[in-house]
């Protein structure tokens, strides 16, 4: 805490956990319990839990006990204290006495209570650490087909944290029945048959609260589903976001996850209905209980005769409070326990779903005989399939792969090369047939390379130490040193999150690089060539694939999906695959090259001339040395996950109900004020209608009675209108707000800021803060304005009983400020180092998801695991911490109420003569309420801090983010802008980072001047870096460019209109296909950008229309021109949901081609079309751009030659600069850069 006060604390600040409280110590305990477990009961997991920290939650049940001994003590000293107060008779040194106690008893209640909470936050805290360990390691061995990553992340995030805040208030389940039962016999004392009225009203409530468990439960579950739908396609958009603004969806994205939000609110409000109730029942039966019990007594009464004395029925309105009090606990429990299990079933389903199941078996175990030693995987009659009940992908595969060969498996887009590795692999389901091997580790690169946010050197050495010889002879190898030699930091700069800061081609090699560095016996690589200038691919072929490469001369088996035909000479085996996932040949490449007819239809759309092609495929080429050097296209900063600092409690307060209308928090105060108004002035009734009774007997009883009994009214209403409207108007209009300025902030962030930021920190705002936001902020909040306020009247009324407490009062006032001061410094900022020590979670499962084959293939889910709970373990640290200095406070605030209560008896002893003992009994009785709602105060304001965080964050965040748009960005144009597409491009120099464009670094473009006439087609071409790329991106404004740099599209200084209106102008397809979740295959193919200022209805009018001139005929017809109606029947037509990770990298980058040809754009930007594709596909590409494209200025960026040969121009970049542009003829008859990537690519001059 002084450190806190002192100075801004750092991680290493935090003290570190307990040994019993470490994610090691817990996850096998948590592991064999759930594996002992039924896993047929619903609720395994919870009791598993449950008994893995039996004896942390066993600890706290002593203090628990000992806290409710002293709280009965409580009505005996009201009594006693009252009738001394009554009577001048007896001795001041029972007053006193009856001091002592009342000093002993509350601060045994603040040593009690200390003791039992310390234990429940341990118990909380090994709740998390136990289910967060589980949920991840068990993501290691779920199958690939099993796999939700929503799921995933919202069961680490939202439902462990749900879980936690129920578990916090688990020992009331045990001890309320006890206390409760307590209070019964002594109110039965106290009123006769009287006590059967409230203990009537606490049965109702009960019964009500266990019957409304049954509904929350599943309104949870469905609240819950909203939520993992919503962070699912947040999360796949924030991972895409550099195609999401290439494609120009900011806006259209932004929309449908706003709408998903108000969907997932909408989804809420069943739940916030059902806990207005359960407010309801809990807060009310304290208030009507006592008018239930006074309304009994004086209807006996008027038989009996027995009036209501001051003594008896303070005492018994203390009792009330005692039977309430635990009551309330137990009402407010129980549906937070019972959404809790709701959560639990969830993460059991996942931990018991499907697993990754190995079909593979020892070559031993095989039915056929195989040369010794030679065979290392062995495929006999295998069909592969990844949804049960539809067609398998793979059929009936029969295969050997021999140790230390080249299998090469080639075949059209959609035949499943890449399904065949996975199967290879174990992560495709065996349908039938058999797969024998031993394989062992396997060093993987897949055809999206799996790139980590660590520094680039980190990521090439993997899980192993670093070897300077290797590593650089790795590195020259893959052809990294130049784009070393290009990056900020060398190879410690950092990569990005999933490689954002690479080309896609740099992306690949470093995954290739990984490969290499393992050492490895077995590689398997899909098709990662694509991406690669001719001179990189050379390159790395010469180094790896030659005799003389690194794989021949180590003796490693390699298997590799790919559409580099001209490469299959490097081949020992083929294995080439037909469109229906057969194999249709395999053996040597000089017996596939007599099925001419095979080979034609994979290779001859390449270079047009088959002899040409046989006569590349028959010699393998020489070495050629590296091409020039060249500038890395996106240059990378360190992550920008600095703390978020902290801000003052009113800022966000403020900022948080200024998300609402002003109206709303007004209505909001007067309703919490009429409740803790008619709640505490009751007691103030009863002092007069006892005091009226000692005088005049049962004369005045229906008169307070009906007074009592409207305050009540009042009460209820207050209490019940205050829930609804804040739970179920406010919270939900308030999160829907938020959400839209996160949302918005982040859409609009600059694509720098992408690279810099990890996709796992900005999940975590949206699934981690937004989740705190709609709950605990929620339920604390309201319970908290409650609870200030029954302080407040508490405070008044006892004021009331002496002018000389006011005064004491004073200092109390003074120190609770000096106290604030001095608590908020250090726990704002451990609640805000909580909230970013679950960043890295996020990050390191987001990782885990994206690469789970990978990891898999490596056999690194023990490194991963460890990694893990070292990180589970730095996040555990802050979070025990501020449940720490919270009970730090609390225990503070309970000795501050021992002095108070102390001070109080100390003038009833000294003014004795001056008080009443109806003034007396009703200060003690507010004294000991006001202890009960500030342990609840403490209890709100706690989950309020770390609630109050994210609130933080959001506002921080929101402030201090920059956004990618100017103020001087107002310019208009025509609704059909561009009707031309005439481009011109005049000295641009332009980088990712506004400053470094305004000559404060190293620019990524130079001095580029291009004019593109209108309908003409150019190709751009490069080394992997050159800045091809970022060409694009400046036409697509995603770079800023530099003062006296101009882009002008027919005329039109784009650089003066709104970016979104620049991107939706054109057409793009993009190198990383993007598809947005949860949409249907239609509505990705036919996505309309919402034009700037058009409202809402007007957009809605336009998207009907939209539909309409985009009939499903035309779709279909689009498809058909491109191949693709066999994908649309398997995926079950138009409306079918589109599941991108379904399809081959090749189906995918043809659907973006459909895409581009419904937009009916001008302008069609491709940004490495066919890099993914087979040659087939990429001559129906060309045919397809010729046709549907003739009237279009196309400009596109490729690595494969052929596929701009017939382009009009084409322009060859070098370092961020245009080196030459011409025909491509023209610049074939000449030594030119592009005849040497053109003769490195090993194409026909016959093109």
């Amino acid at each position: 805490m002084r450190t806190g006060f002192a100075r801004p604390l750092t991680g290493p600040d935090m003290l570190p956990i307990h040994d019993s409280l470490a994610a090691r110590t817990l996850l096998p305990e948590a592991r064999d319990s759930f594996g002992s477990s039924n896993p047929s009961n619903r609720h395994a997991l919870a009791l598993s839990t449950l008994s893995a920290t039996k004896y942390i939650f066993l600890a706290g049940m002593a203090p628990r006990l000992s806290l409710a001994a002293f709280k009965y003590t409580l009505p005996f000293l009201i009594a006693r204290t009252t009738s001394w107060t009554a009577d001048p008779s007896q001795p001041d040194e029972i007053g006193w006495g009856l001091t002592g106690a009342w000093l002993l008893v509350f601060l045994g209640q603040a040593i009690s209570n200390g003791f039992h909470y310390q234990m429940t936050y341990r118990f909380v805290t090994a709740i998390r650490g136990s289910l967060c360990s589980l949920i991840y390691t068990n993501t290691l061995n779920v199958s690939s087909t099993a796999l939700d990553e929503s799921v995933a992340v919202s069961l680490m995030s939202t439902d462990t944290e749900s879980i936690c805040q129920s578990a916090t208030s688990l020992h009331e389940l045990w001890a309320a029945p006890i206390e409760s039962a307590v209070a019964i016999f002594l109110l039965y004392r106290q009123l006769g048959l009287a006590a059967l009225a409230p203990v009537a009203v606490a049965i109702i409530a009960t019964t009500g609260t266990l019957q409304l468990a049954r509904f929350i439960g599943p309104a949870k579950k469905r609240w819950m589903r909203g939520i993992q739908t919503r962070v699912d396609v947040t999360a796949s958009v924030l991972a895409s976001m550099k195609e999401v603004k290439m494609l120009g969806l900011v806006d259209v994205v932004a929309s449908m996850i706003q709408g998903l939000r108000i969907t997932e609110l909408d989804l809420s409000k069943q739940y916030r209905r059902l806990s207005t109730v359960q407010i309801f029942i809990a807060m009310n039966t304290a208030t009507i209980a006592p008018l239930a019990a006074f309304a009994t007594f004086v209807v006996i009464s008027k038989s009996t005769g027995q009036p209501l004395n001051t003594e008896s029925a303070y005492t018994s309105l203390s009792l009330i409070y005692l039977l309430s009090d635990p009551l309330s606990a137990v009402f407010r429990t129980i549906p937070y326990v019972s959404a809790a299990l709701a959560c639990f079933s969830r993460i059991q389903a996942y931990l018991l779903s499907e697993g990754c199941t190995d079909c593979r078996l020892p070559l031993n175990q095989a039915g056929h005989t195989y040369e010794k030693g030679d065979t290392l995987m062995a495929l006999s009659s295998a069909s592969f399939g990844w949804v049960p009940g539809k067609p398998d992908i793979l059929n009936d595969i029969t295969l050997n792969i021999r140790k230390s060969c080249f299998t090469f498996v080639v075949g059209p887009v959609g035949s499943g090369k890449s399904t065949l590795i996975r199967a290879i692999l174990g992560e495709v389901p065996l349908r039938s047939g058999s797969i024998h091997g031993d394989l062992g580790n396997v060093a993987f690169v897949g055809q999206e390379p799996w790139i980590q946010n660590l520094t680039i050197r980190q990521n090439i050495l993997g899980s192993g130490s670093y070897d300077s010889k290797w590593y650089n002879t790795v590195v020259h190898a893959c052809g990294l040193e130049q784009d070393f030699a290009h990056f900020p930091k060398g190879d410690t700069t950092k990569a990005g999150s999933a490689g954002f800061s690479l080309s896609g081609g740099q992306r690949q090699r470093l995954a290739l690089a990984r490969a290499v560095y393992s050492r490895e016996r077995t590689v398997m690589l899909d098709d990662v060539f694509a991406g690669q200038d001719a001179a990189t691919e050379e390159h790395v072929f010469q180094n790896l694939f030659t005799e003389t490469g690194i794989f021949r001369q180590m003796g490693i088996t390699v298997v590799c999906a790919t559409n580099a035909i001209h490469r299959l000479a490097y081949a020992d085996h083929v294995v080439a695959l037909d469109v229906t996932g057969h194999v249709v040949h395999q053996g040597p490449f000089a017996q596939l090259q007599s099925d001419t007819h095979y080979l034609h239809g994979l290779a001859v759309e390449q270079n047009g001339d088959p002899n040409a092609v046989r006569a590349l495929m028959q010699h393998r080429p020489e070495t050629v040395p590296n091409g020039p050097s060249e500038r890395d296209a996106e240059q990378n900063s360190d992550d920008a996950g600095s703390p978020g600092q902290v801000l003052g409690e009113f800022a966000t307060y403020a900022y948080y109900f200024g998300s609402v209308p002003v109206w709303h928090t007004i209505l909001l105060a007067a309703l919490v004020i009429l409740y803790a108004a008619g709640h505490r002035m009751t007691g103030l009734v009863l002092s007069f209608w006892t005091q009226t009774a000692d005088e005049s007997g049962q004369a005045t009883n229906n008169y307070y009675l009906g007074l009592f009994a409207m305050l009540t009214g009042c009460t209820v209403v207050g209490i019940t209108a205050t829930a609804y409207f804040f739970l179920v108007v406010m919270v939900p209009l308030s999160s829907g707000v938020l959400h839209a300025r996160l949302l918005r902030v982040v859409m609009d962030a600059p694509l720098v800021f992408f690279s810099r930021t990890d996709v796992g920190v900005l999940t975590n705002r949206f699934s981690q803060d937004m989740s705190v936001i709609d709950t605990e902020l929620a339920f604390a909040l309201v319970d908290l304005c409650i609870n200030v306020c029954l302080i407040i009247m508490s405070i008044i009324l006892m004021c009331v009983f002496s002018g000389y407490f006011a005064v004491a009062l004073v200092p109390f006032v003074a120190f609770c400020w000096l106290l604030q001061k001095f608590y908020l410094r250090t726990s704002q900022q451990i609640r805000l180092l909580d909230l970013e020590a679950k960043s890295p979670l996020f990050t390191q499962f987001l990782d885990l998801l994206q690469g789970l084959s990978t990891v898999r293939a490596f056999a690194w889910g023990p490194r991963f695991i460890e990694r893990y709970l070292d990180l589970l373990d730095a996040s555990q640290r802050p979070f025990y911490l501020l449940f720490c200095i919270q009970r730090w406070l609390a225990l503070v605030l309970d000795l501050m109420t021992v002095v108070l209560v102390t001070v109080m008896m100390v003038l009833v002893v000294k003014l004795r003569d001056q008080l009443s003992p109806q003034l007396v009994a009703l200060a003690f009785v507010q004294i000991m309420s006001f202890g009960q709602s500030l342990a609840r105060v403490i209890q709100d304001w706690t989950k309020l801090e770390t609630s109050l965080g994210a609130v933080a964050r959001v506002k921080t965040f929101c402030t201090g983010t920059v956004s990618e748009n100017r103020p001087t960005e107002t310019g208009t144009v025509p609704e059909n802008w561009p009707t031309h597409g005439h481009v011109v491009i005049e000295d641009l120099v332009a980088a990712y980072d506004s400053r470094e464009s305004g000559g404060h670094g190293d620019p990524v473009l130079r001095g580029v001047t291009l004019d593109i006439p209108a309908g003409t087609k150019v190709g751009i071409c490069g080394r992997s870096g050159s800045g091809k790329s970022s060409l694009l991106g400046c036409i697509l404004r995603l770079l800023e460019v530099a003062p006296g740099s101009r882009i002008t599209i027919d005329g039109v200084d784009i650089t003066t209109l709104p970016r979104q209106v620049v991107r939706a102008a054109v057409a793009v397809v993009p190198q990383n296909p993007f598809f947005l979740k949860h949409t249907n295959l239609r509505d990705n193919l036919v996505v309309l950008h919402r034009p700037q200022g058009k409202v809402e209805h007007e957009h809605q009018e336009q998207q009907r229309r939209h539909r309409q001139e985009h009939s499903d005929s035309r779709i279909l017809q689009v498809l058909r021109r491109l191949q693709l109606e066999d994908l649309v029947v398997r995926l079950g037509g138009l409306d079918s949901p589109l599941d991108g990770d379904r399809l081959s990298q090749g189906q995918r980058q043809l659907l973006c081609i459909a895409r581009a040809m419904l937009a009916g754009k001008r302008i069609i930007l491709i940004d490495e079309a066919s890099s993914n594709v087979d040659e087939r596909s990429e001559r129906l590409i060309r045919e397809v751009m010729r046709e549907q494209f003739a009237s279009c200025t196309v400009i596109a960026v490729a690595h494969r030659l052929g596929a701009v040969v017939d382009f009009d121009r084409v322009a060859v970049m070098g370092g961020g600069r245009i080196l030459e542009c011409d025909s491509p003829c023209a610049l074939l008859e000449r030594d030119s850069e592009f005849k040497r990537l053109w003769d490195l690519g090993g194409c026909s001059r016959s093109d």
